[in-house]
């Protein structure tokens, strides 16, 4: 009779002699836990060690002389003893697999599958599976120590793995509130360390000093540091806990996280989305950089669905924070659709509302007022728009919120004050960006036709901007000289004779939808007014009710309204459908603000080409803000591409002499 034989590591165990039907029954229960045959013996691998219990099992029910499966027990057991349970490198830790299933663990908590071929006395080398974990997921692990739905097992890993770090070489941290993390660093760190830390507290960012109408750098303690006989204390915002771990074992210490991050979600997510590859590139690089970072796409290419994929990737509380109420409920909205989650189970806090759930959507200014409730709640913060993170209030929303995953998105994260210095302290650096030509070349965005509309004022409007331009020349204060400004570019704006030219650009694309942007409540009234023999249009404005803006964004997607005239409402979360040109009346010298009303246009692939006019009042203010904007170089490097595909040039300056 056949006996069965097996390896682990050096040490071969064989059978008594087993029936030939017991033999190819046991044999092929050995083969799923074995990688190879050498000299007749079955070489166990990795998952004899992770699945040891289900082997014995197998064993037992295949009818296994117990002698053999006592002597495989001993075996394993004794490698066990020189295998380490935790192992600390030098971005993490791994935990062994072993008696529990580590794809549960991972569709859980995240984290990596990781071998290591560890050299044991008795056995030589054994290849070994544990999970991987960066320092900074341990207050998440920590979390989960106390879910009993988790094996016990792996969690009888994370104790061990707690205790362990109980050394002399420790940074403790803790929570001071909820807003603040209290950090205890021994007396004798290396100063390099201590000082890396301080600098968590140390936010920089620019402010208009108004005598010399210029930004200036300004720096901000926003810690305070005690000292004792072994420790220095020093008390930070929440924000550093996504930073303190890396930052400490760089230095060879360990942090000892005493700080609950929520875990893991109740809510059941379905994924119901495909990416695109380079919002893949965007998630995986993010991913790969800490789980910490911001990541620029062009409008239109789809930053909200590399925000969807973190949620359900990480699968932990997330709070996504929006500047407004139009992207409130669009993000809502998309999280039902493409996460599979009932609206009810969604929190909203803006808007009237205050419902906080696993999944939260919030405007940054409930956050600001609400930060207390929030600070401690959630694992993920997406920061929607993240330029907006800088300004004066929203900031303490990303500086007190204790969420060690961070991830903002943004077109633009660039400021005209410079301030997104103070974005990337708090919310990461940039981590991915992906520029709108190229996009456009990969066939995710239509190209796009660039006309500058040059129109003169009205003769009788020639004086009066003269004289304005006079005075200022002799105006020295700040105020007044920013007062004499804004009535020169008011007149220049809302030039009358803009009117013929946008009724020629209207007519010409009338079987198209538009946008057409505009400075102020009264020039796009007027234009409403011109254009609407020609097309059926609508103004919306700041002052446009919810209700009434709801109808005609309807009407708008249907193609009930061809033209839509907006003030201020379409940079950010307006959801009014697809259109293929956008004529811009008027405008800040943002390149941001260029860019959010040009992405309106360029959704639609390939297959599309977009119109963009802006209409400029020559040699006036407004000549200077439209340089300022730099619309050429949306087509610089695509000028050929859109030449061969489309006929038309990619950028033309037209001069009007009325």
């Amino acid at each position: 009779m056949p006996r069965l034989k097996i390896r682990l590591g050096k040490q071969v165990i064989e059978s008594p002699d087993v029936p030939i039907e017991t033999f190819i029954k046991l044999n092929n229960v050995l083969k799923k836990f074995s990688s190879s045959v050498i000299n007749g013996a079955l070489k166990l691998d990795w998952r004899a060690i992770a699945f040891f219990n289900d082997l014995i099992a197998r064993l037992e029910e295949g009818g296994c002389e117990r002698v053999f499966i006592e002597s495989i027990k001993d075996a394993v057991q004794a490698a066990l003893r020189e295998i380490p349970k935790i192992i600390f490198e030098n971005d993490g830790v791994l935990l062994l697999v072993h008696n529990y299933d580590p794809k549960a663990i991972l569709n859980e908590l995240g984290g990596d599958m990781r071998f290591r071929i560890i050299k044991t006395v008795r056995f030589g080398d054994i290849e070994v599976p544990y999970l991987a974990y960066k320092y900074q997921e341990l207050p998440r692990l920590y979390g989960a120590i106390d879910n009993e739905e988790l094996d016990e097992n792996f969690r009888s890993i994370l104790v061990a793995l707690r205790n362990q770090l109980v050394t002399k070489n420790k940074v403790k941290v803790s929570p001071y509130g909820v807003k603040y993390i209290e950090v205890r660093i021994p007396i004798h760190a290396p100063r390099d360390l201590i000082e890396k830390i301080k600098e968590l507290g140390v936010i920089e960012y620019y402010v208009l000093e108004a005598t010399k109408d210029e930004m200036i750098l300004r720096q901000e303690k926003v810690y305070k540091i005690n000292k004792t006989d072994s420790e220095l204390v020093l008390r930070l915002p929440s924000y550093a806990i996504s930073r303190i771990c890396e930052i400490v074992s760089n230095y060879g210490y360990i942090t000892e996280l005493d700080v609950k991050i929520p875990a893991s979600i109740k809510v059941k997510l379905d994924k119901k989305f495909t990416l695109m590859p380079f919002q893949e590139e965007a998630i995986n690089t993010w991913l790969q950089r800490n789980k910490l970072g911001t990541i620029v796409v062009p409008t239109g290419g789809g930053k909200t669905f590399i925000g969807l994929a973190a949620i359900e990737k990480l699968r932990v509380p997330s709070i996504v924070f929006v500047p407004n109420k139009l992207l409130l409920w669009q993000w809502r909205d998309r999280v039902s659709q493409f996460l599979g989650i009932s609206l009810s189970d969604i929190g909203i806090l803006g808007a009237g509302y205050r419902e906080i759930r696993d999944i939260t959507i919030a405007t940054y200014q409930s956050g600001v007022k609400y930060i207390d409730k929030i600070a401690d709640k959630f694992a993920l913060v997406i920061f929607d728009e993240g330029h907006h993170v800088p300004a004066k209030t929203f900031k303490e929303v990303a500086l007190y919120l204790r969420a060690p995953y961070r991830m903002a998105l943004s077109a633009t994260p660039k400021r005209h004050d410079k301030n997104e210095i103070l974005l990337f302290r708090l919310a990461g650096e940039i981590v991915y960006e992906i520029s709108y030509q190229k996009l456009v070349i990969q066939g995710f965005l239509a190209p796009l036709a660039v006309r500058k509309v040059l129109v003169p004022l009205p003769k009788e409007l020639v004086p009066v901007y003269n004289r304005l331009e006079n005075e200022l020349k002799n105006v020295e204060n700040p105020i007044e000289k920013k007062v004499k400004i804004n009535k020169l570019i008011e007149l220049a704006r809302d030039n009358p004779n803009k009117i013929g030219v946008i009724r020629e650009i209207v007519n010409k694309h009338k079987d198209e939808k538009m946008f057409i942007f505009a400075g102020s409540i009264k020039f796009a009234e007027m234009i409403k007014t011109a254009i609407k023999d020609i097309v059926p249009a609508a103004v919306l404005t700041a002052k446009t009710s919810e209700l009434e803006e709801k109808k005609i964004a309807e009407a708008f997607k249907r193609g009930d309204i061809r033209a839509l005239v907006l003030v201020k409402k379409g940079e950010e979360g307006l959801d009014v459908g697809d259109a293929s040109v956008a004529i811009i009346t008027g405008g800040s010298k943002q390149v941001r603000e260029f860019i959010q009303r040009v992405g309106r246009v360029l959704r639609g692939g390939r297959n599309k080409l977009a119109w963009v006019y802006e209409i400029v009042t020559m040699n006036t203010i407004e000549e200077a803000i439209s340089r300022a904007r730099r619309a050429r170089d949306l087509v610089r490097g695509i000028e050929d591409y859109i030449l061969k595909n489309f006929g038309v040039k990619a950028f033309r300056v037209i001069r009007r002499m009325l």
